[in-house]
């Protein structure tokens, strides 16, 4: 399995329910064309039909296009041919709305069968307007039958529904005050259960407040889509048009996106401009958070400092800012979830591969280039009600920049950081509450070197990070930030405000990968998130906590052995201790040969082996000759550098592999305290938290 979520879709039909749950997937499609797969050759897609991968749909689907017979993709993919005929069918539909003057009848039957308008007006060549004005005039909108979770024994009551193009509407508009929640969709890297669990919270507070709450969302595995944590749950695409027709239908107070990720937040501005209220933060102020210039220009104002950069269109350009900032330079490209394609480069033609391999330059997406500061990174999460903020905590990351929030170790309280540096967080993040007027939650994430602090990037939404804050402070975040959506000021509330005192706890979180079912993914920790899941470890003392997130996430705690280090350059200096303090812990040094030859320089025992003879060192971790792995990487993707073989390979037989020598020292301190203080007490988490002093 390979899978790190999914989607449902609920129809009348087969070919409804297929289309619906491809649009559910987020990702470019409408349909059931992909650019790159419509110009391959007919013996291309008989190839392609042989392989069992996420785009095997698409490849059947062009492949009826270009006439190969149902007969011959069933008896190369073994389909049932009864799925297959769905399918002509859809295909079917493409060419009459190709080739068919558009008529309401022909629009109504494609609309039946799940085409969205803009799939409509790409095939067709109609306009959206004139799409619109032939649904308006004939009354065309989907109506909503409810799911029978009774099985018909008897009658169903549950409001549970999802849209169709029939005649007969079994839904069951109320005349109350209500508030519809957008959730999150399909889980997937950067974008998992933490906003389904805002969700939830979110219409519960709802309830509380005395409004009808209203989920919208797709992810059958989640609380939000069980029929009863609503009032009413519409199983439905998260694209803007059936949405809308959701909001149409029920005509609410209005519609909260924050607590669904980036997904419901970059359905603000489409909504916006059909005429939704948007509760909370606005959509001007989203939009100022997300949008380079302004916010480079509201941080100017405010005088926050930040790493300078720029947002580029062109290669060229790309060129120059990085240039003037000075390498390296991380490079991103703006609107994306869990910072993909995120990475730091270091030269011009590192830079030119960037562009040309991982994004497509456009005005309307263009790429970000930042100076990159090496420092520790700091993550707030606030909620604010315009005029007051109230912080539950700090988190500070055991990794330094470079890392993705979501990969690396954290741990609240903070650890390191001076009160003046904690000053600065506070005020930087009341004046950005303040001048991006927000309403709700917010996070807020920081850099700071040398006592200086800087704005990495300010998200006026939910974070990844809410239900940890809200589980180890006890503060209910999403149940405080709706009082705040819907009117309420915080001194009003019994929370109190600015930054609360530290609970008796400290919590360390860490990352949790799945590379052994995710093949040919490099497990070196970049700007690009990767993890699929986090896990806890509570204590009164860091050093105990650290060891059981540790444990938790499925490391394990060798007494001896040997230690294999291959590391870059600019890591052999500070890599030195971290050798030192395992050989103090009884281990032994193997290393690759310009590794071996720096510690033999500074006098480490060590014993040398050779990166390019991958056969002995897969040898070795195979018959447990070596504990642990420390491998920093180089720049680069290609699977056939030795780095990317030997973290591979400790990764296949569940070696300790670390890829950031912060990461690799909080290992030797959880190692330590592992041996000297053996087996760790473990009580629930309210035995560790001390009512907090609130105002």
């Amino acid at each position: 399995m390979k899978a790190t979520g999914e989607v449902m879709a609920i129809d009348r039909t087969f070919e409804s329910s297929l289309l619906k749950a491809v649009i559910s997937l987020e990702g470019n499609e409408t349909g059931l064309r992909k650019p790159h797969i419509t110009m391959l050759s007919k013996e291309d897609l008989l190839r392609r039909l042989e392989v069992c991968d996420d785009e095997r749909i698409f490849v059947m689907a062009e492949a009826l296009r270009k006439g190969i017979s149902v007969n011959r993709i069933n008896t190369i993919t073994r389909i049932d041919k009864w799925f297959l005929n769905k399918i002509n069918n859809i295909i079917a539909m493409e060419n009459r709305l190709q080739t068919e003057s558009m008529s309401i009848e022909l629009l109504k039957k494609a609309e039946s069968m799940g085409f969205t308008d803009y799939e409509v007006r790409d095939l067709s060549k109609e306009s959206l307007a004139k799409l619109d004005t032939l649904r308006r005039a004939h009354n065309l909108y989907s109506v909503y039958k409810m799911v029978d979770t009774c099985a018909a024994e008897f009658e169903s009551a549950t409001p549970y529904y999802y849209s169709t193009f029939e005649d007969e509407d079994e839904n069951i508009i109320s005349k109350n005050e209500k508030v519809i929640v957008i959730g999150s969709g399909p889980i997937r890297i950067g974008q998992g259960i933490e906003f389904d669990y805002c969700s939830v919270h979110a219409v519960w507070a709802i309830q509380k407040a005395g409004y009808e709450s209203i989920i919208i969302n797709n992810n059958p595995e989640t609380v939000s889509t069980d029929f009863d944590t609503s009032d009413k749950l519409y199983f439905e695409p998260l694209f803007i048009d059936d949405v809308f027709n959701v909001i149409r239908k029920e005509m609410p107070k209005g519609v909260i996106v924050q607590f669904g990720g980036q997904t419901a937040i970059n359905l603000a501005p489409k909504l916006l401009t059909r005429g939704v209220q948007i509760l909370g933060t606005s959509v001007e102020s989203i939009d100022m958070a997300e949008d380079r210039e302004l916010f480079e220009k509201l941080l100017t104002e405010l005088k926050i400092p930040q790493p300078k950069g720029a947002a580029v269109t062109t290669l060229r350009e790309a060129i120059k800012i990085a240039n003037e900032i000075g390498y390296p330079v991380l490079v991103r490209p703006s609107y994306v979830i869990g910072g993909r394609a995120m990475q730091i480069v270091y030269s011009d033609n590192e830079l030119t591969k960037y562009v040309k391999e991982a994004v497509a330059l456009s005005n309307e997406h263009p790429i970000l280039i930042d100076q990159y500061i090496n420092g520790k990174e700091v993550e707030v999460d606030a909620i604010s009600d315009r005029d007051d903020i109230l912080i539950p905590g700090i988190m500070e990351h055991i990794e330094r920049t470079g890392v993705h929030s979501g990969d690396s170790f954290c741990v609240y309280p903070t650890q390191t950081l001076s009160q003046e540096v904690i000053d600065k967080i506070i005020c930087y993040t009341k004046k950005l509450a303040k001048a991006l007027q927000v309403i709700g939650l917010m996070n807020i994430q920081y850099v700071v070197k040398d006592e200086d602090v800087f704005v990495i990037e300010v998200n006026p939404r939910a974070s990844r990070t809410v239900p940890i804050l809200s589980k180890v402070t006890k503060i209910p975040m999403v149940n405080i930030a709706i009082q705040i959506i819907l009117g309420e000021k915080l001194k009003d509330l019994s929370y109190g405000t600015g930054l609360l005192p530290n609970t008796n706890l400290v919590a360390v979180k860490a990352p949790v990968f799945s590379f052994q079912k995710l093949t040919n993914v490099d497990t070196a920790l970049t700007p690009e998130m990767k993890s699929t899941g986090e896990v806890l470890g509570i204590d009164t003392i860091y050093e105990k906590a650290l060891v059981k997130a540790f444990e938790g996430a499925g490391y394990t705690f060798p007494e001896n052995g040997n230690i294999l280090i291959s590391v870059k350059n600019n890591d052999k200096d500070e890599s030195l201790e971290i050798v030192k303090e395992f050989i103090n812990l009884g281990f032994n040094i193997t290393a690759t040969q310009f590794t071996a030859k720096f510690f033999k320089d500074k006098g480490v025992d060590v014993q040398e082996i050779n990166k390019f003879d991958f056969d002995k060192i897969h040898s070795m971790i195979k018959n447990n000759e070596i504990s642990i792995v420390i491998n920093t990487p180089t720049i680069g993707k290609d699977t056939e550098r030795c780095g990317f073989k030997l973290r591979t390979c400790a990764e296949q037989y569940k070696i300790p592999c670390f890829t950031s020598l912060d990461t690799a020292r909080a290992y030797t301190i959880a190692l330590k305290t592992k041996k000297i203080s053996g087996n760790l007490t473990y009580d629930d988490i309210n035995s560790y938290i001390k009512p907090l002093c609130l105002k």
